[in-house]
């Protein structure tokens, strides 16, 4: 008895080990087989001319969701109206309906299990529903009450106003709110939407018959974009969703939202500092940079990748922060480029003294990439990880018709992602290198220190030679601002 255990238990580990390989890059993996999804094969339009993105799950589980994606926000808030557009979308779920009260409406919702939420940003927002599939009727109704007929009910918008008030007041305790402020007035000076920002003023004169007339305003079909995802048969729900948002049509004070005003005005290069009384400086850089259709952008893709992806792989990580210890992490990205040019952008966070020596460091690995060519080895990582990680973005169905909706919603081309993988793997290191000299220029940066100022002005003894040379930029010291007017504190 104990000889056929023993011979059992025998073969069981020679299997083992001969399944484990000895080292974790010996583990062989199949191919991953992958295409792009089409964004044709989930589209529709509904009768009122609604583009809808739609993907079935019929082995999925009983759930169904619905997204709204709306085009407009805070840049259409009028002067002195700022906060606006973010208020009207979150109190469009918030505020409860015409037909069920705020209360009722949290009350069946959680009864139902249900979620619909609801907001709206600098250029677009969305109203979306997640229900069990034997609620869709119900939730469904909800959903249109909410998108349509929404009450914003004086009570829970005064209890908005109070809450956003706090959080104005809080806007100077923290690096990162107080660089949300300073960034945007520097790279898109005065008069653009994303340097207005909502004040205690401001959101104190939003009313209700505000949120009311923004709400009327947008709510056109030319508008709004649909994607739905879940367990459904597409014709049944094709037929649901042409039954209510099939039918909406433009009321009186609706209108197509105009073009995303592109900023009128260029950043004007320097080093920003902004004095504040903390242990350790956040640093934040922007260069001019490009948009996804592009031709570069593949490239320009794979040199962030190997500068400031923030993985400890990346030269900008390993140098300031593996080799020299000078901060957590460090990652950037080039911006898309929604409506105009984005900035290569990046932060990180060092203590007052290092920000110098660690600007230094990070300007030579600038200068590295655009003096050296990328060795071969490292170029295929990079470029294996892109592409290897990028099948993670369409993993779900909801992903791909979300992605195709928001695509369509500012108007990138359709498809746009098909080749990409493709474009990527065609990246040389002759290639990277001619981006890094186009795109990574000094004398255009524009570095934003908000920290303690004289400390980061002094530089670290251990590594002498302060902020003003790190670069031949101008150094502009920024006030702190009221953290309610936003006015400059003396």
């Amino acid at each position: 008895m104990i000889r056929p255990i023993l011979l059992s238990l025998a073969a069981g580990l020679a299997l083992q080990a001969q399944a484990i390989p000895p080292r974790p890059e010996a583990i062989a993996f199949k191919p991953l087989a992958f295409s792009v999804p089409k964004a044709g094969a989930f589209k529709a339009d509904l009768s009122n001319g609604i583009p809808v993105y739609i993907a079935e799950e019929p082995d999925g589980l009983p759930f169904v969701r619905i997204r709204v994606f709306i085009k407009g926000g805070a840049y259409l808030d009028p002067a002195g109206k700022e906060g606006l557009a973010a208020l009207a979308g979150a109190q469009l779920r918030a505020g409860g309906t015409l037909r069920t009260p705020a209360a009722a409406l949290d009350e069946r919702l959680e009864f139902l299990a249900a979620s619909i939420q609801s907001s709206l940003g600098d250029t677009s927002g969305s109203v979306s529903l997640d229900i069990l599939e034997k609620d869709l009727t119900e939730g469904l109704d909800l959903f249109m009450q909410v998108l349509t007929q929404p009450a914003f009910a004086p009570e829970r918008l005064d209890q908005a106003k109070r809450a956003i008030r706090q959080n104005l007041a809080s806007r100077g305790d923290k690096l990162e709110s107080i660089a949300a402020v300073e960034l945007p007035r520097l790279l898109y000076r005065a008069g653009h939407f994303t340097s207005a920002q909502p004040t205690a003023a401001s959101v104190a004169a939003l009313t209700r018959e505000d949120l009311a007339a923004f709400h009327a305003r947008l709510l056109h079909p030319a508008n709004l974009v649909v994607s739905v995802s879940g367990k459904f048969q597409r014709k049944a729900m094709l037929a649901r969703l042409d039954a209510t948002l099939g039918r909406l049509k433009a009321g009186p004070a609706a209108k197509p939202s105009p073009v995303v005003p592109a900023p009128g005005a260029l950043a004007k290069p320097g080093i920003y500092v902004v004095d504040k009384a903390v242990p350790q400086s956040l640093v934040q850089w922007a260069l001019p940079g490009l948009r996804r259709t592009d031709p570069d952008w593949a490239a320009a893709t794979v040199l962030n990748s190997i500068l400031a992806s923030g993985d400890f792989t990346c030269r900008l990580m390993k140098k300031i922060r593996s080799d020299e210890g000078l901060t957590y992490g460090i990652g950037g990205a080039f911006g898309e480029g929604s409506y105009w040019r984005g900035h290569w952008s990046g932060s990180f966070q060092t203590k007052n003294k290092s920000v110098a020596y660690a600007l230094r460091l990070f300007l030579g690995e600038l200068d590295r990439i655009k003096r050296e060519p990328v060795p071969a080895e490292e170029l295929g990582s990079i470029q294996n990880t892109i592409v290897e990680a990028f099948p993670a973005r369409w993993g779900r169905k909801a992903n791909v018709v979300n992605l195709f909706a928001g695509e369509r919603l500012v108007g990138w081309p359709e498809d746009g992602w098909t080749d990409y993988r493709e474009r990527i793997r065609a990246v040389t290191a002759a290639d990277v290198q001619r981006v890094a000299r186009t795109y990574l220029d000094p004398a255009k940066l524009v570095l934003l220190v908000v920290g303690k100022a004289d400390e980061a002005l002094a530089g670290d003894p251990e590594h002498p030679g302060p902020l003003a040379a790190v670069a031949p930029l101008p150094v502009v010291r920024l006030p702190l601002r009221d953290p309610l007017t936003l006015k400059p504190l003396s």
